[in-house]
């Protein structure tokens, strides 16, 4: 329910009205959004994946990063992986209130922003589910 949500607030913005010819090079004329773009969704959904796959691939006994593992003995390892569930989660929404709440010449600049931001955070989950998936086999 919640993912049908987001997809549709990402991808709500196909058409921009004419009142916005300011709009640049992602006006067209007739109140049609050019593609210059694809969604965040795909991008954010990856991330998701990767980090629930980071979760469950990770072994206890050869975990290395200090605030991981102080963060397991203060919290518990169930309670960090919800956090860390729920930050990718807060961004997501961070995203979606993003897109609500900016013009479409200011989302052009904020759209190349969060996608930038998701892009570098897949790369960096895809090394360490990767790595991950190197230690436990």
């Amino acid at each position: 329910m919640i993912w049908a949500r987001i997809y549709k607030a990402l991808n709500g913005m196909k058409l921009i009205i004419h009142k916005y010819p300011q709009a640049g090079s992602i006006y067209r004329g007739r109140g049609e959004l050019e593609k210059t773009s694809g969604s965040l969704v795909p991008w954010f959904l990856l991330l998701l994946s990767l980090n629930i796959l980071d979760i469950s691939f990770t072994n206890p006994l050869r975990e290395a990063n200090p605030i991981t593992l102080l963060s397991w003995a203060t919290m518990g390892v169930s309670l960090s992986a919800c956090i860390k569930v729920g930050l990718v989660m807060f961004f997501g929404i961070l995203c979606v209130l993003t897109k609500k709440a900016a013009n479409p010449t200011d989302w052009h600049v904020a759209d190349k922003l969060l996608r930038g931001i998701l892009i570098a955070l897949v790369a960096f989950y895809l090394f360490v589910v990767a790595w991950n998936m190197i230690l436990w086999f």
